[in-house]
C-alpha cells in the first residue's frame, strides 16, 4: 500500500548520487582512529576489570576436578601416546595418524568418484580405454628458428623490443600478458561508465518519492519518470523499519560530519513519520543508505552505538601477571541508554511539514495530540547524550493531529488539523494556546493546503467528503466556499497546482481523482472532471512543482498512477491560459484592506494578539492585484 507520494522539484537532486555514506557511529570511530584515542578507550575498558589471584578466589568460584589415571583410560583416549610431530605417522588405538592417513582418505575419495563415473557411463569409459591403447602417429612440423629470426621473433640476446635479434619468446609472452591487463582495465572502465550512466539523473527526468509497504516490508522508493519517453522505473529504494504514514521534503539539516558551516549541510532530504514515535530524516542522494542522517525523538539508541564502537576497538594485548585472572568489578555500573529520547513524541507521527521560509524548521503532528517544532540544525546536550530536541511543543489539539501545513511565505504561521474536528492557526513563536485561532469542522480533518496563488486562503478537506476554504484574515467565521468533493469515501488528500492558479486536485478512496476550478467560486468551485486511476483506493495525490500538467497518485493498489492532463482538451481549454508563463495570469478578487503590517515585527513584539495582527498584516498591495484581476475576469 502507498501511504504518501511527493514530487521532488527539478534541480534539487544530485545528478550523480553517491552509493554510500558513513554512518554517525562509523564517522566517530574513524575520527577516534585518526586522533589515536582507541588506546585510551581500551584502557578505560580494562579499568572495569581487576586482577585477582587464583589463591584469593572465593570457594564458590573454584571447582575441584578429580584426578584421573591415564592408564585407566582406553587406548584411543590416551593423549600422551599421540606424536608431537605433525609430519610423522603413528597408530593410536588402531587409528592411523599422519600423512598415510590423509593419503588413504584421498585415495578412498578418488576411488569412490571413479566408481561413480564408471557406473554412470560405462560405454564412454570403454571407448576411452580403447583410444588409450592406440599409438599417436601424428607428425609435427619442426620449429623454423631461422624464419622466426628473419621476422624479428625469437632472438636470444635478451634485448627484445627493438633489439638486433628481434623479440624473444619471453618478450612475446610479456606483451600478451600486458595486452590482457590493458583489455581488463578498459573493460573495467567501460563497466564503471555504464554504471554511472545507469544511475545518472537527466534533465528530462522527474523524480517521485513514494512511501509504501508490502506485507511486512516497508520502503521509501525514489522513482524516475522520463518525461521524454514516458518511462517509469525505480531508481533506488531505502528500507524503513516501520510502516510509513507521511513524508516532507527539506533541504537544510545538521550533519555529524564537520564542515565550514559547523556541520550544517544543504541537500536533498526527506523526513518520514511512521507508527514509531521517532522521525527519520534520510539523504535521498545516497543510494545504499543504511541509516538515516538524523533521527528526531524516538527510542534512545546511544547504547547500541556505543556497543558497536566497543566491538570495533582492538583487544588489549597487555599480558596479565602469572597466576592471575580478570574479574568484573561490581562497584562500577554504566548508565545504559534506553526508553524514549527527551522531548520525543510518545505515539505515531501522522503529519509533517517542512518550513519553506526557515528551511531548517520542521513541524510534526502526532497521535499523542501534540505538535512539535524541530530545528534540524541545532542539537543540545543532556543526560542522555547529544541530539536534537524539539524547540517548542504545542498542545492546542485534544486528539490526533492528522494534518500540518506551514504558510508558504509567512514563516511563523502554522495551520493544523486533527481528529478533534478542528482546524487551527498557531503562532510558532508562542506556545500559549490562547493565541491559537480555531474553526470547527463537521468531521475529522484529513488534509490541509494553502492556495499558492492566493496565500490568504486555507483549504481543509475532511473525511465526510467536504472541502472548505477560509480567508485566514477572517478566520473562525464562515468559510469563503464549501463543497462536497466526493460523496462516497470522503477526501483522503488534495493538492494545489503551483503553476496554474485555481487548479485544485482531490483524491478519495472511491479510486478517483477530481479536478476543480477555485478561481471564481460562485458560490463554490467548478468541477472540471474526474478520472478513475485504476490503482485501487487512493490515499495521496501530488502535482509536479516543475511542470504544470503532471500529477501522480497512489493507494491500496501499491502502484503509482501518473496523469498528464496536457492531453485533456477540456482541461486545457479552461486552464491553459493561466500558466505561470502567461502575462495575464488570473487572480481571484480580493477585497481592499488596510495598509501592510510587518508580520515578522509583530511576532517579535511578543503581543498576546500576535496571530490576529499577523493575519491582518497579510494584505500586501492587494488593490493593484484586485484591479488586474477584474480586467482579466471581464475577458471572454
Amino acid at each position: 500500500m502507498i501511504a504518501a507520494i511527493e514530487w521532488i522539484p527539478a534541480g534539487r537532486a544530485n545528478p550523480t548520487p553517491s552509493k554510500y555514506e558513513y554512518s554517525r557511529a562509523e564517522q566517530e570511530f574513524l575520527e577516534k582512529v585518526q586522533a589515536g584515542e582507541l588506546g585510551e578507550e581500551n584502557e578505560n575498558e580494562n579499568d572495569e576489570w581487576e586482577d585477582v589471584d587464583e589463591d584469593d578466589a572465593s570457594e564458590e568460584e573454584q571447582v575441584e576436578v578429580p584426578a584421573v589415571d591415564p592408564e585407566s583410560l582406553p587406548a584411543d583416549l590416551r593423549m600422551d601416546d599421540y606424536s608431537d610431530d605433525e609430519d610423522g605417522e603413528d597408530k593410536v588405538g588402531g587409528l592411523l595418524v599422519g600423512k598415510d592417513a590423509e593419503m588413504m582418505i584421498d585415495a578412498a575419495e578418488a576411488a569412490a568418484a571413479d566408481d561413480d563415473d564408471i557406473n554412470s557411463d560405462d560405454d564412454d569409459s570403454e571407448d576411452e580405454d580403447d583410444l588409450a591403447d592406440v599409438p599417436d602417429t601424428r607428425e609435427f612440423t619442426p620449429l623454423d628458428l631461422e624464419g622466426l629470426h628473419a621476422m624479428g621473433i625469437g632472438g636470444s640476446s635478451g634485448k627484445g623490443s627493438g633489439g638486433d635479434e628481434g623479440y624473444t619468446l619471453e618478450d612475446l609472452q610479456n606483451m600478451t600478458m600486458n595486452n590482457d591487463d590493458l583489455n581488463d582495465e578498459e573493460d573495467d572502465e567501460e563497466e564503471d561508465e555504464d554504471d554511472i550512466d545507469d544511475i545518472k539523473i537527466r534533465d528530462q527526468d522527474a523524480l517521485i518519492l513514494v512511501a509504501k509497504a508490502e506485507e511486512d516490508f516497508a520502503s521509501l522508493e525514489i522513482n524516475v519518470f522520463d518525461t521524454e519517453y514516458n518511462n517509469l522505473y525505480v531508481h533506488h529504494d531505502i528500507p524503513l523499519p516501520s510502516f510509513p504514514l507521511c513524508l516532507a521534503l527539506g533541504s537544510v539539516v545538521g550533519s555529524y560530519q564537520s564542515n565550514e558551516n559547523d556541520g550544517i549541510t544543504a541537500g536533498n532530504y526527506v523526513a518520514i513519520g511512521s507508527f514509531e514515535p521517532g522521525i527519520e530524516i534520510w539523504n535521498l542522494d545516497v543510494m545504499n543508505a543504511l541509516e538515516p542522517t538524523l533521527v528526531l525523538g524516538g527510542m534512545d539508541t546511544r547504547g547500541s552505538e556505543e556497543e558497536w564502537m566497543r566491538m570495533q576497538m582492538p583487544v588489549s594485548t597487555s599480558a596479565n601477571g602469572g597466576g592471575k585472572k580478570k574479574k568484573k568489578k561490581k562497584n562500577k555500573k554504566k548508565d545504559t541508554a534506553g526508553g524514549l529520547r527527551e522531548g520525543s513524541h510518545t505515539d505515531a507521527v501522522m503529519s509533517l511539514s517542512w518550513n519553506t521560509v526557515h528551511q531548517q524548521v520542521l513541524a510534526s503532528g502526532s497521535a499523542d495530540g501534540t505538535v512539535k517544532l524541530w530545528d534540524c540544525t541545532h542539537s543540545t546536550s543532556g543526560k542522555k547524550g547529544d541530539y536534537i530536541r524539539p524547540s517548542a511543543t504545542l498542545t492546542h489539539h485534544t486528539d490526533k493531529v492528522q494534518s500540518l501545513a506551514w504558510h508558504p511565505s509567512e514563516g511563523t504561521l502554522l495551520a493544523t488539523g486533527g481528529y478533534d474536528r478542528r482546524v487551527c492557526l498557531a503562532d510558532a513563536r508562542s506556545t500559549d494556546s490562547q493565541s491559537v485561532k480555531t474553526a470547527k469542522l463537521l468531521a475529522d480533518c484529513e488534509a490541509i493546503a494553502w492556495d499558492p496563488h492566493n496565500q490568504q486562503y486555507l483549504t481543509v478537506a475532511s473525511e465526510d467528503g467536504v472541502v472548505q476554504c477560509w480567508d485566514v484574515r477572517k478566520f473562525g467565521g464562515d468559510p469563503v466556499w464549501s463543497m462536497i468533493a466526493h460523496e462516497y469515501g470522503g477526501v483522503s488528500d488534495m493538492s494545489y497546482n503551483a503553476h496554474v492558479p485555481g487548479m485544485l486536485l482531490t483524491c478519495s478512496i472511491d479510486k478517483t481523482v477530481a479536478l476543480w476550478d477555485t478561481l471564481n467560486p460562485s458560490p463554490k468551485p467548478t468541477p472540471c472532471g474526474s478520472k478513475d486511476m485504476n490503482v485501487g483506493r487512493l490515499h495521496s495525490v501530488s502535482c509536479y512543482p516543475s511542470s504544470p500538467w503532471l500529477l501522480a497518485c497512489g493507494g491500496s493498489g501499491n502502484e503509482i498512477a501518473i496523469w498528464d492532463v496536457e492531453g485533456e482538451d477540456s482541461i486545457q481549454k479552461r486552464f491553459a491560459g493561466r500558466t505561470s508563463g502567461d502575462a495575464n495570469v488570473a487572480t481571484s478578487n480580493i477585497e481592499e484592506e488596510e495598509p501592510d503590517v510587518d508580520f515578522e515585527a509583530v511576532m517579535a513584539a511578543g503581543d498576546d494578539q500576535a496571530t490576529s495582527k499577523a493575519l491582518e498584516g497579510m494584505n500586501k498591495s492587494k488593490k493593484k492585484k484586485g484591479k488586474k484581476g477584474k480586467k482579466v475576469h471581464k475577458r471572454k
